[in-house]
């Protein structure tokens, strides 16, 4: 398959969804709330909803609603995370972020509602068997909450300036990024009735996928320079694989967490090929591991 021409068909499905689950409305409230979920962006979460539901052939209809809140819910956090009292970021998908143009009270209101609006998406979505529909809900929410992203964020800032140690950093991840991340996953295939066997193995894959995400996108930060007023992780000195074992040994860690998701959904067949182009996709953005430290 042709991973760009399938991430870019699967980004517009997720727009268009977005578009219509979140229509104009004449509030600054709802402007500000479109002006940073319509933004662009990867859409990483919502296409990995998707995907996970092809895996188990839930029909379409039945997963967008549940990806879209995805996306809110991530959204949301990005909003938030940009905040002075976070990591105060100026730019954010290319353009101003949500503080910068409405003022923080705004701002923290947007993050509010785009978190609210995805439950009752999620709540209002046709389709889907009342259980599926509960237990895609609470694994959503158990991701978001205090045992997974917002959790996570807590101990990130507490870990800011401290020193940074493997087992800090893996907590860290698993929460922040990686919960969200892998509930994506859960959520596609729940939707769609995966069995208990099924289930399993693709949640091993989000959350040997959200260690890789992570550990990438720190990589990527350690070598970037600080924009306009944003910055870095560096600059914040966070505590990030780069940070503890070096750009080299962080690289090698994303390649054993990509080749454990691949392990994870090896046989489930073709309909799981997006997946693993997914998950070799994100590893590559970091560039190829050392040869001699993978070997070690």
């Amino acid at each position: 398959m042709h991973l760009e021409t399938y991430l870019a068909a699967q980004r517009r499905r997720v727009e268009r969804g977005l578009e219509t689950l979140l229509p104009p409305a004449r509030t600054r409230l709802r402007e500000a709330m479109r002006y940073s979920l319509l933004a662009g962006g990867k859409r990483l979460r919502p296409i990995l909803v998707l995907a996970a539901g092809e895996v188990v052939r839930a029909p379409f209809r039945a997963v967008l609603p549940f990806a879209c809140a995805l996306e809110m819910i991530h959204t949301y956090s990005l909003v938030h995370d940009d905040l002075p009292a976070m990591d105060d970021d100026a730019v954010r998908r290319g353009r101003p972020t949500s503080h910068t143009v409405y003022g923080e009270g705004l701002a923290i209101l947007v993050g509010d509602g785009l978190l609210t609006e995805a439950f009752r998406v999620m709540a209002e979505a046709r389709g889907v068997a009342p259980a599926r529909a509960r237990a895609a809900i609470l694994a959503v929410a158990r991701a978001a909450g205090e045992l997974g992203m917002v959790g996570g964020q807590a101990l990130d800032l507490a870990a800011q300036g401290g020193a940074a140690t493997l087992a800090r950093v893996r907590a860290i991840h698993r929460r922040k990024t990686g919960a969200l991340i892998t509930a994506s996953v859960r959520t596609g295939a729940i939707v769609g009735g995966a069995r208990p066997a099924l289930l399993r193995r693709l949640t091993a894959y989000g959350e040997h996928l959200g260690l890789a995400f992570q550990i990438v996108d720190d990589i990527l930060d350690s070598t970037d320079v600080p924009v306009f007023d944003g910055r870095t992780d560096r600059v914040l000195a966070k505590a990030t694989y780069p940070a503890v074992l070096g750009p080299a040994g962080a690289r090698v860690h994303a390649a054993r967490a990509r080749d454990a998701a691949l392990r994870a959904i090896a046989p489930l067949g073709p309909a799981a090929e997006p997946l693993r182009a997914i998950a070799v996709h994100v590893v590559a953005r970091a560039g190829p591991a050392p040869v001699a430290a993978a070997a070690s």
